[in-house]
Formats: structure tokens, sequence, C-alpha cells
């Protein structure tokens, strides 16, 4: 028989279970399709500081208390030349090292607890979209069955198979790693630039260090990985003592292509973590990043099905995950161009810090508006730093002067999530704001404007807004708008 389900997601890694457990919170009947049986070996243990905060959005904070798992790593960074930057643990911020293969099924775990249906294993065979209804055909130790769905969650990474959508947004890499007893190697994080890539080491549960390699992928083809390997590990200072301890080492190997799906939404069929994109892998940011999409796609999901907005929703969805890719290409370069090979004409460095995204055919919406963003040219005007004013003396100051805006500011329309929707509102523009704002302290802003009159000082102007918002909090929003310039004093 088959049966049905509002969403369902296949893979279950962090990006799909990020969106399962937001979406059951919700209110939303979800099933969940994976093939592996769990637990299953994962790369990718390093989590940045902000996972913590999404775990416990979710409820999940728990889940990273494993004494098992490692916090308060310092590093060593030799990446601009000369001596290596050390990196004590507060300086890094509360970052953790877990076991992928026992967190993922804890979070599985969790998932089904808060009611999601799981399909483990199972292999996905086919799909067929009628009716406004997705039908996937699944096989498990059961048999073959059908779920309907209106909205399918692809979360299966890079394994998901329409690989010829992928657009490149910089070099194909590749990874070689090996691990070595933790006894071999400082406890600490280290990475180095040399002129064929840059390494990384760490330590990782199992009283093991890990070892990685980063090659350019054309560079390195035909060649012996092992001895490609090896030889890197030579040329990096601090990973000479796993050198002359380990001649012989046996090594892994995987592709580590950045790339963005150029359809992520079809028929609400939605690409989401991995199968929508992946990140170079010098950003230390890509589990986070990914769970943090699967939040915002969870609200565009949400949105679709309990207002009915898809064109809000996909907007919305889309509209984050070019932000997200732009944002990192521009980061990535800037920091490729950051080391000392850079600057030496390195064949591996001056290709990714020069590498511009050349292969997208605007072709729709999402299409078109990625071509823009990712050929825009780097902003390298500085973002005027708000200055330290004392808050009540400025006020004072304020209180019977009449009230001017500045000649910059404009507004725009921007997506934002409230009471757990999606819709659009007015953002206030100006020079001195890194994006376009919308809400400052929980206030909106471009509506405080607005309720403006001619002539009315900041004392009424204040008295006014503290109506429906407290005195301090309105005061704090005055000070930061005088101080990027957004007020200025009337002449």
């Amino acid at each position: 028989m088959d049966q049905y389900f509002e969403i369902v997601i296949i893979g279950a890694g962090p990006a799909g279970l990020t969106a399962a457990i937001r979406l059951l919170e919700l209110g939303h009947n979800v099933a969940l399709v994976e093939q592996d049986p769990f637990p299953r070996p994962q790369i990718g243990e390093s989590l940045s500081p902000g996972v913590q905060h999404i775990f416990t959005y979710l409820h999940a904070g728990h889940l990273l208390d494993d004494p098992r798992y490692l916090r308060d790593i310092p590093a060593q960074v030799c990446w601009a030349g000369g001596e290596p930057t050390i990196l004590e643990a507060r300086e890094r911020g509360p970052g953790i090292v877990v076991d992928r293969g026992i967190l993922d099924q804890q979070m599985l775990a969790f998932a089904a607890g808060k009611g999601l249906h799981v399909f483990q294993p199972a292999k996905f065979i086919s799909f067929i979209f009628k009716s406004d209804l997705w039908g996937l055909t699944i096989q498990s130790g059961t048999g073959i069955q059908t779920l309907c769905s209106q909205v399918v969650l692809d979360a299966r990474g890079r394994k998901a198979p329409d690989r010829h959508k992928r657009i490149e947004i910089a070099p194909a890499s590749i990874a070689v790693w090996t691990h070595v007893p933790a006894s071999m190697m400082p406890s600490e994080t280290r990475i180095e630039a040399i002129d064929e890539g840059w390494l990384w080491g760490s330590p990782v549960p199992g009283d093991r260090y890990r070892l990685m390699a980063f090659a350019d992928a054309e560079s390195v083809k035909g060649k012996d990985l092992a001895v490609t390997f090896l030889r890197m590990l030579t040329k990096g200072r601090l990973f000479e003592s796993a050198v002359e301890k380990n001649s012989d080492l046996r090594v892994q190997t995987c592709a580590v292509n950045a790339y963005v799906h150029a359809q992520p939404w079809q028929q609400q069929f939605i690409k989401v973590g991995e199968a929508a994109f992946t990140l170079d892998p010098l950003s230390s940011t890509g589990m986070e990043l990914a769970m943090r999409f699967s939040l915002q796609a969870a609200m565009a999901v949400h949105t679709l099905l309990r207002y009915q907005e898809p064109e809000v929703a996909q907007a919305f969805y889309e509209s984050k995950l070019i932000d997200a890719v732009a944002d990192h290409t521009l980061w990535t370069a800037a920091y490729y161009a950051q080391s000392s090979q850079a600057n030496e004409q390195r064949p591996f460095w001056v290709k990714r810090r020069n590498f511009r995204v050349g292969n997208i055919i605007p072709s729709d919406n999402f299409t078109r508006l990625l071509h823009y963003k990712l050929n825009q040219s780097p902003n390298t005007q500085e973002k005027r730093q708000v200055p330290s004013l004392p808050i009540d003396s400025l006020i004072r100051f304020l209180w019977d002067k009449p009230v001017k805006l500045s000649h910059e500011i404009g507004y725009s329309s921007e997506f934002v999530v409230a009471n757990d929707r999606v819709e659009r509102k007015p953002a206030l523009l100006h020079p001195g704001l890194p994006k376009p704002v919308v809400y400052l302290e929980g206030i909106e802003l471009p509506l405080l404007i607005s309720s403006l009159r001619s002539g009315m000082t900041y004392g009424a102007a204040i008295e006014l807004w503290s109506t429906h918002n407290t005195l301090e909090d309105i005061k704090r929003v005055v000070t930061f708008l005088w101080g990027l310039g957004i007020f200025v004093e009337s002449n």
C-alpha cells in the first residue's frame, strides 16, 4: 500500500536530520529514507563553534556531551609565511571534534523519538511527480514500497546522481589522508600552506591523529597519491615528526569539489546540504552552513505547506542559497590570496586566487541571480566602524534637536522569518550597513523611521517609539544609527 507523508527526506546526514527535526517541531508528518545502516564511518568530524548553537536551537545540545569527543584544542597555523601563529583554544572558540558515526546515529534516534518515520536500510529506486504529489519507490527489508509526499528533500550529499547539473564554484581539489597514533603528534590542530597545496592535521576520537593534504586534482592526475602525500608532508615544517615515524602510510582519498546545484528547487523536489552546495575544503564551517541552510529550507517548506505561498518559499530558499555560495566564494579567494605561496605565483594558489565562475547559463530566476552575484566585483569599500558612544550623554545632546536623516539611506524588499513564516518586509539601506537591515534590537527599522514627522525632535521621536518598545532598546538603536551616520545633525 502507498504511504502518505507531507515531506520525505532522502539521506540521514546532519543536513537531512536538521531539516527533519525542525519540520517535526513545526507539526509536519515526515519520513526519511537512508540506504546505509548506522553507525557508518564518516569524515568531517571537526565542528565549528556555531554548530553547538544549532544543536541547542534544536533542543539536541546533549548529543554533543559525549565524553569521547574532543574540546579545547589549540592550533598552530603557518599560512602567510614566517613563524607559525599559535592560537589558544579560547581564541578559536568552542569548537568540538566528534565521531560522526556516533553523532549521526544519535541524531537519527533523536529525530525518530520526535515522530520521524524511518526507512533504513532502504534503497531509493525511482520517483514520479503526478497531480502535485511525488511518488517514491523504495526497497527495504520488507520489500518494495511507494511513499507519496508533497515535498521531497534530497539530502544525499555528494552521492546525489545528477552531477551534470552542478556548477563548479572553485577549482577541483583532492584530499588525501591517513591516521597515525595520537601520541605521535602534539594534541593540537595544525594547518600549513606549502607549494603544492595545504596540510591539515588534528586529533580525532579513538586516540588517533588525522593527517590530511589538499592538492589540485589536475596536478596529481595519474600520480601515486601515497607518494604525493608523503612528499607534501615532508615539505611542511609542522608535520615533520609524523613523516619521520611513518614512512609507509596507507592513505585514503576523495574528491572535494566545491559546487552549487543549478536546479535546487524543481517541482518541490528540493536539494539541501551537500546535494545543494559544497564549500571549498579551506572552509572549516561546511557542516555548520549545511545545517543552518537546512533550517532555512525547513522554513521555506513550512511556508509552502501551511500558508500556500510557493513563490515566496522558493524565492527565499534560493536567495539564501545564493548568498551562502557568493559569500563563501569571495571569502575563499581572499584567504587563498593571503598565502605567501600565492605571492610567489605557485600554480595551486594562483589558480584558486583568480578563479572565476564562468559556466553559468542564466536560464531562470535562480541561475540569473546566481550569475549576477558571482560575477560582481569584490566590494573593497571599508564599512564604516560604529564608534563607541556614551549612550545617555548622546541622547541628552540630541534631545531637543530636530531629527535629520542621511541623504544616503534607501530601502529594499527583503525576506525575513517571523513567527515561523517567511515574509517580505522593507529593509534599510545605507553605505555604513554591511547588508540591508530589517530588524535591530528586535525593532523594525523602516517602520520606525516612517513614523517620523517633519520637525520632530529626537526627544519626541524617542518618546513616541518607546510606547511600543523599551526605552533602553530605543536609546541603543538611536545611538547605533547616529554612529553610522544614518541619523545626522541638523544644520
